[in-house]
């Protein structure tokens, strides 16, 4: 399946071809365990973006400090 980007970003419509990608592999012939991969990585995708906003939020706070640092405010 071809993901359409007909539809405006961050619309019901955009989300749902999102998903009919994903239920395309819902297939209980051939992959019995698409049901439970797909739980599975939608828990992945969430670890690794929390994962990526806490690297983030460490990023900041030391460009903050570096930044106050070269000012000579800490």
């Amino acid at each position: 399946m071809t993901l359409s980007t007909s539809h405006e970003y961050g619309t019901a419509e955009y989300y749902s071809v999102l998903f009919q990608d994903i239920l395309a592999d819902v297939e209980g012939e051939i992959s019995p365990d698409a049901p439970k991969n797909i739980y599975k990585g939608f828990l992945l995708a969430l670890d690794d973006w929390i994962k990526y906003h806490d690297t983030q939020l460490n990023e900041y706070q030391e460009f903050k400090t570096k930044v106050l640092e070269s000012l000579g405010t800490l």
